[in-house]
Formats: C-alpha cells, sequence, structure tokens
C-alpha cells in the first residue's frame, strides 16, 4: 500500500532536490505543492507525481486540500521559517488536525525550539511533527551525539557549514542569510548564557577526509537551532555554529555589513537579498563545486581532554542535497511506525550509521578523528608539569572556557615611561585591592587569557610551538617567555620581543617579567605579577588569588 506525501515547497532549491528523490520511491505517492500551478504541473510531468496549488496562509485553502488528499506526511520545504508572523505553526496545527505526520527543514531556532507546544496536539492525534528535519540540528544532532558519547563533560560543540560556490543558492537560503547579519543572539558560552552578534568571529575551516583535503573556507558565528537546543540537550558548556561562503571576497563583504547593521539601525536587510543573489550567480564561475561539513566536540574523559571532530566533504554540486537527507530518513521511520507521536524538535533522531548511510547516496565522503589534546603549559613544560602544585596544574588545564576568580592587590606605574607602557599593553592605571577575574579560552595550540582586575580589562594570547617555546601577544606585541619550574613555583621571565611580528624590540626596552603561580597555605593558587622597565620603572604589579568558578 502506498501513502500520499505531500511536498509543499516542491519547486524551491531545496524541495526541489526532495522531491526527485522521494519520486524514485515506490512506497509512497508523492505530490507536488506550491503557490504557482504552472511551475509545479511541469514538475508534476517530469516526476509522474500529482500537482496542488495552494497558499500555505490561506487557512481555507488549506484545509480543502488536506480534507481532499488526505496525505500521510506533509512535508514542508517553503521557509525561511524566520519569517512565519505572529501564528508561526498555523499550518503544522492543520496538518496535525487533519490526522497527518508533518516535517520541516526549518533553521530558525525560535521556530524549531518552539515546535514543542503542538505536542498535546500531535500526541492526541497520534502523529508525530519534527522541525529541523535538516542540516542542523537533526543531522549535527546525530553526529553530536555520537561524538559526546562516553565524555564525562562536554565543553564545547560547534557546527560548520562550508557550501561550495559553484553549487546553486536559492533566495530562502539568501534570505535566511542576511536576516541574521548584524543581530544580535543567545549563545551558550562557558555555561553562561551571552550574546552573540550574527556573522561575527570568523575562523578558517578545513575539512578532511582521508587524503582529500578542502580548501579551507572562512565560517562566522550564525544563529542556528543547535545554539537554542544543544547546550541543555547535551548539557554543553559552549555551542557555537557557524557558516561561510567559499568566496573570501563575498564573506568579507556581508562582514562589512555585520557592522553597518546596528551602526545605522537598519532594520532589515531583505530587500538585498534578490540583487545579492543576483550579484553572487554572476561569480558562479570562481571557487568550487564541493561542499563541507565539520561537527567538533571538546570534552573531558576522566583526567584526559579529547577532541573529536566527523568531517564530510561532498563533491560535484551535491551539497545543496544534504539539508532534505534527514527528511527521507525520519520518514523511513515514520513508514515503519517506529516514530513515537508527539512534535518535537528533530534532535538525536537518528544515528550516526543511519546518517552516514542515508548520506553516501548523495556521493558524500566522511571521516571521525579522535585525539587527545595536551594543555600549551604541559607540552612546554614536559615532566616538570607535574612538579607543579596541584591548583596551578588546575589552572593550566583549562576546558574550552574557564572561569577563576578571586582578589588582587594592584600597584601601578608612577613615571612616565612606565604609564605609557601601562597604556599600551591595557593594564591598570589605578591601585588598590580589587576583584580579579580570568577567563582562559583555550585549545591545544593557544589560549586567550582575559583578565579583569578591578574592571580595567585587558587580554593576551599564550601559544606554544615546539622547538620555540611559549610567547605571549598584548595586540602588535609578542613576547618570547622562559618558562620553567623552580621551588614548586612557576615562572615567567620575558627572553626578547617583537612588534608586529616582524620587528625585534631592543632589549633596553623589553619590559622585565618577574611573574610567579604557586599556591598559599590552605592550597589556593596565587600570582606575583610584575613588569617594569630595564630602567628599573615599574609598568604594573598585581598579585592575588584565583578559585574556579
Amino acid at each position: 500500500m502506498t501513502r500520499a506525501v505531500l511536498l509543499v515547497g516542491a519547486t524551491g532549491l531545496f524541495g526541489g532536490h526532495l522531491a526527485r528523490q522521494l519520486a524514485r520511491r515506490t512506497d509512497m505517492s508523492l505530490i507536488v505543492a506550491g503557490r504557482r500551478l504552472p511551475t509545479l504541473t511541469a514538475l508534476a510531468q517530469e516526476l509522474g507525481a500529482e500537482a496542488v496549488a495552494f497558499d500555505r496562509t490561506d487557512a481555507t485553502g488549506v484545509q480543502g486540500v488536506l480534507t481532499r488528499l488526505r496525505p500521510f506526511a506533509v512535508i514542508d520545504c517553503s521557509g525561511p521559517f524566520q519569517n512565519y508572523g505572529v501564528a508561526p505553526y498555523a499550518f503544522a496545527k492543520q496538518v496535525l488536525r487533519a490526522g497527518a505526520h508533518y516535517l520541516d527543514i526549518a533553521d530558525g531556532a525560535a521556530f524549531v525550539a518552539g515546535i514543542g507546544a503542538l505536542d498535546a496536539l500531535a500526541k492526541e492525534q497520534g502523529v508525530c511533527a519534527w522541525s529541523g528535519a535538516s542540516t542542523t540540528p537533526a543531522l549535527s544532532s546525530a553526529i553530536a551525539a555520537d561524538l559526546c558519547a562516553g565524555l564525562d563533560e562536554v565543553d564545547l560543540i560547534e557546527t560548520s557549514i562550508l557550501p561550495g560556490n559553484k553549487t546553486p543558492r536559492g533566495l530562502s537560503v539568501m534570505r535566511a542569510i542576511l536576516g541574521q547579519i548584524g543581530r544580535p543572539f543567545a549563545q551558550m558560552r562557558g555555561g553562561r548564557l551571552g550574546t552573540a552578534m550574527g556573522w561575527a568571529d570568523s575562523q578558517r575551516i578545513a575539512p578532511k577526509v582521508g587524503a582529500t583535503v578542502l580548501k579551507s573556507r572562512l565560517a562566522a558565528l550564525v544563529n542556528t537551532p543547535d545554539a537554542a537546543l544543544f547546550p541543555r540537550h547535551f548539557n554543553a558548556a559552549t555551542v557555537t555554529a557557524r557558516a561561510g561562503l567559499e568566496l573570501g571576497l563575498f564573506h568579507r563583504s556581508l562582514g562589512v555589513l555585520r557592522y553597518l547593521v546596528p551602526a545605522l539601525r537598519i532594520s532589515s536587510l531583505d530587500p538585498l537579498s534578490k540583487p545579492l543573489l543576483t550579484l553572487s550567480n554572476l561569480f558562479t564561475g570562481f571557487g568550487s563545486d564541493a561542499g563541507g561539513m565539520r561537527v567538533r566536540v571538546l570534552g573531558t574523559r576522566g583526567a584526559q581532554r579529547q577532541e573529536r571532530v566527523w568531517d564530510m566533504i561532498i563533491p560535484d554540486g551535491h551539497g545543496p542535497k544534504t539539508p532534505v537527507q534527514p527528511v527521507a530518513i525520519l520518514l523511513d521511520q515514520l513508514l515503519a511506525g517506529q516514530a513515537k507521536p508527539g512534535a518535537r524538535p528533530a534532535l538525536a533522531a537518528f544515528s550516526r550509521a543511519e546518517a552516514e548511510a542515508q548520506l553516501a547516496t548523495i556521493h558524500a565522503v566522511f571521516e571521525r578523528r579522535d585525539r587527545d589534546l595536551i594543555p600549551i603549559f604541559e607540552q612546554a613544560l614536559g615532566p616538570a608539569f607535574n612538579d607543579l602544585p596541584n591548583a596551578v596544574q588546575q589552572l593550566h588545564r583549562p576546558a574550552y572556557v574557564s572561569r577563576f576568580k578571586g582578589m588582587a592587590e594592584v600597584r601601578t606605574a608612577t613615571t612616565l615611561l612606565g604609564k605609557l607602557a601601562a597604556l599600551a599593553g591595557r593594564f591598570p592605571l589605578k591601585g588598590g585591592q580589587v576583584v580579579a577575574e580570568v577567563e582562559i579560552a583555550a585549545d591545544d595550540q593557544s589560549e586567550v587569557w582575559t583578565r579583569n582586575m578591578g574592571g580595567t580589562r585587558f587580554c593576551s594570547t599564550l601559544r606554544y610551538t615546539r622547538g620555540q617555546g611559549v610567547t605571549e601577544q598584548f595586540g602588535p606585541l609578542t613576547f618570547n617567555l622562559d618558562l620553567h619550574v623552580s621551588d614548586g613555583a612557576l615562572h615567567f621571565p620575558v627572553t626578547k620581543g617583537r612588534a608586529f611580528g616582524m620587528f625585534p624590540i631592543p632589549h633596553i626596552i623589553t619590559p622585565v617579567s618577574e611573574t610567579t603561580e604557586t599556591v598559599d597555605a590552605e592550597g589556593r593558587f596565587v600570582f606575583d605579577v610584575r613588569l617594569s622597565l630595564p630602567s628599573g620603572g615599574l609598568i604594573v604589579h598585581y598579585r592575588g588569588m584565583l578559585e574556579p568558578q
């Protein structure tokens, strides 16, 4: 017995791929739906399917279609789901009341997270509603669940989506991207809910599968259902989602818009959707047709920090087929009667093995890699690291984001040169007893330390390079440190420095660092940092204690 499946948005980019995929199946009869009957009729004739035209916002029209067709399942690929207005679930409600299963490929965080409002209705009707049956959160959560298995703590889950420039793109995708640029959204970072900015903090990512490596691409922060759902579902301290454009010119141009939106109080970039889509299509001769995806997890198992990475590469322009593959997996569950009634986000609704089997049908290749992470101070010190007191070791074995708080006594510069040096390093210019806070954002190659001494914030980046040791960078100035352990304390003397990575800093103006870390009588972490000029003039001196938060 074949069951009718109604596909809304069948003539769009993603809906079109799904329509052609489902039309090949013999266990269902496909009905393609949308607003333009001539286009739908042509598609239906091509696929041997039925066509029906209606506006999903017209409740009367929708009711008539559902009553006449009595579909087993309705799949909504129309979007963009961020723009569904004051009654975002009106269409889904009608589908459920008609006794049909509902699936969508929404990637709007609020829309997907809120689908649970229909849970009682879905259970009453004995049907399922899955929102976000797409790359995020359905696919990303299936992979994340596999990567998180066995970890005692999950410090980071990061998903990155990297389409190829030569692959087709749709208006809904362009509108969804522009709708996020320069807009703040909630992000869990280090166990605290903060605010991130759409299309900020671009980083280079290069997925790798075997000997095949995708050329590195920029990926910026975006607001996806992952950010809203993963912290609670996986008990993850930090969750980030990224997306990028292969051509750096386009990616950075959107980055410029990110600054203009809040500065000029631009209410919407939606009017730019069609012009930018047309412009981007003029450059499809550049770049590649290969897309990629990465899910990265950092966590701890026992005392060992680990990084687990799943990379996927999709060649030959098949990338735009990825968002609808979770629909095919979940539809199989519905047809087999394996899904429990209810309305929920499509979170870890299938396994990594099921995902990879489905993705292989669109020629995707994938690879999981696990490795132990060694913090940079432990790498630099080697066996001597174990000679440090426990509290010092713990501070230098940070999670992806670790925070410490305590008290400090600050002494500031008194000479003009000392004050200028303190100003350049953004060190405190006011002394006294202050609250001290330190945040460390770490991976296996660098640590970003953000210190707050009585309201004065200053940052530095520490890096370890084999053969060169540890360096600490304050803005354009980078200093080499001769880390060593003596008498149970860690010492940080400066040996040399460079400006802008190229110009050696003369020894006569290279700061002198008398910095130690150890523990007090109660076993608490204590620090003593004294920076001065070679002439003896003080730059800053702060000492105190810190405890983990």
